[in-house]
C-alpha cells in the first residue's frame, strides 16, 4: 500500500502542526522579498543556482567527484566537462536554472515531465539502458510470470495523486513528502539514482508551492550540512516501507525545520541587504572597513557574511587594492584562498555625515 492510498488515516503530531503554520507565517512575506531583492533577483538566484548545484552534487552522487576548483571553472564559457562527473555537476546547473531562472510552465506531475527532468538530469551520463524503467515479475497464470514495467504502476500513481492534490484536501507539504517516499520506494529507473530524483522533484514542488525563501538561501547547501540526519532518516523508512509500516513524521519535521531555518537566514540576510542598500558611502570603503574588523587571516567568504549583497568584483577590487597598498597579501588560490593582514590601518574611514561638534574657540 502506498502513503498516498492511507494519506488521510496518518497523524500529524501538534509539533508539526505548529511549525508549519509558522512556516506559512513566514512565507506570507514572500512579497516583501521579492519587491526588496528585484533589482538584483537574477545576481542572487544565478548565486543559488551555483550553490545548489554543486551541493546537491556531493549529497546524491557519491560515485561522482569533483575538484574543489573546478566546480567554480567549469561555469565559465570557455570551459567544457571532461569526464562525465563534470558533465552531471553541468547538467544539474541547467536543471536548477530551469527551476529558478527561466519563466516556463510550472512543474506537472505527469509522466512526460519526470521523464524530460530525468534525461536533462542524466544526459551524456547514464546509458540508454540505465534511463529505462524497471522490469517487475507478476504473476500471468498458475505458473507463469510476465515481466511488467514499473512505468504503467507510475502512470496509476500519477492519476491518483494529481485527483488527490486537486481536492485540496490534504496539506501540500504533507501531500509532497508523502509522494517523495512513494516515488523513492517505486524505484522506477533501473539506475542507483531515484531517491535523488525523488529529492529533487520534492524540492521542485516545494519552489512552486511558493516556498520563496528557496530563491535566495540555498536548500541544498543546508540540506548538506544535516546530511547524516536526513540520509538516517531515509534509511528507517526504506526498512519500515519494507514491512508496509513507513513512519513519515520524521521525515516532515525534518524537512521543515529546514524550510523555516531558510527563511531566518533569509530575514538576516534581507536586513543586511536592506542596511547596504542604504549606504551613502563607497561600498569599497565599506568592505575595507570590515576587513579591518575581521581576524588576522580570513577569506572571501568572511566578507561575503557580512555583505551578501556586494557583488564579487567590488570585493576583489578592494582586496585588491589592500593587497597594492601593502595592507594584506594573499595564501593560497583557488576558492580556499586566504588574506592575511600585514599592516593594521590606523586612520578610520571618514563617513559622510560624521558628526561635527562645536566646542568654542579654545579648542580649535
Amino acid at each position: 500500500m502506498s502513503c498516498l492510498e492511507r494519506i488521510k488515516v496518518n497523524l500529524v503530531t501538534h509539533e508539526i502542526f505548529l511549525k508549519t503554520s509558522h512556516l506559512y507565517n513566514e512565507m506570507g512575506k514572500n512579497y516583501f522579498y521579492r519587491n526588496l531583492f528585484k533589482q538584483d533577483l537574477a545576481h542572487i538566484k544565478q548565486k543559488i543556482v551555483q550553490q545548489n548545484a554543486e551541493s546537491f552534487f556531493k549529497l546524491c552522487f557519491k560515485d561522482f567527484t569533483i575538484r574543489e576548483n573546478r566546480y567554480r571553472t567549469l561555469l565559465l564559457e570557455s570551459s567544457t566537462p571532461n569526464n562525465k562527473s563534470e558533465k552531471l555537476y553541468l547538467n544539474l546547473v541547467k536543471v536548477f536554472e530551469k527551476i529558478h531562472l527561466e519563466k516556463s510552465e510550472p512543474f506537472d506531475l505527469y509522466l512526460g515531465e519526470i521523464q524530460d527532468l530525468t534525461h536533462l538530469l542524466f544526459a551524456d551520463v547514464l546509458s540508454s539502458n540505465q534511463l529505462k524503467y524497471r522490469k517487475v515479475g507478476k504473476k500471468k497464470g498458475f505458473l507463469t510470470m510476465e515481466n511488467i514495467s514499473v512505468r504503467e504502476e507510475l502512470e496509476l500513481y500519477l492519476d491518483k495523486f494529481v485527483k488527490v492534490q486537486k481536492k485540496h484536501e490534504i496539506e501540500p507539504i504533507f501531500l509532497y513528502v508523502n509522494f517523495f517516499v512513494d516515488f523513492m520506494n517505486l524505484n522506477v529507473y533501473q539506475n542507483e539514482y531515484n531517491d535523488s530524483l525523488a529529492l529533487l522533484i520534492f524540492y521542485t514542488l516545494m519552489v512552486e508551492n511558493d516556498c520563496s525563501a528557496a530563491d535566495y538561501i540555498s536548500f541544498f547547501q543546508k540540506l548538506l550540512v544535516y546530511k547524516d540526519e536526513y540520509l538516517e532518516i531515509i534509511n528507517l523508512i526504506k526498512i519500515q516501507s519494507q514491512q508496509d509500516i513507513p513512519d513519515l513524521m520524521p521525515l516532515m519535521r525534518f524537512f521543515i525545520n529546514i524550510f523555516n531555518s531558510m527563511y531566518v537566514d533569509l530575514n538576516e540576510f534581507s536586513r543586511d541587504y536592506e542596511y547596504d542598500q542604504n549606504l551613502s558611502i563607497n561600498k569599497t570603503d565599506y568592505v575595507e572597513n570590515t576587513i579591518y574588523k575581521l581576524p588576522e587571516v580570513f577569506s572571501k567568504a568572511d566578507i561575503r557574511k557580512h555583505h551578501p549583497s556586494v557583488s564579487d568584483s567590488t570585493i576583489n577590487r578592494t582586496l585588491k587594492r589592500l593587497q597594492d597598498d601593502n595592507i594584506i597579501r594573499s595564501v593560497g588560490t583557488g576558492r580556499g584562498a586566504k588574506w592575511v593582514k600585514i599592516a593594521k590601518k590606523t586612520d578610520k574611514i571618514k563617513f559622510e555625515g560624521q558628526f561635527r561638534m562645536d566646542l568654542g574657540d579654545d579648542y580649535e
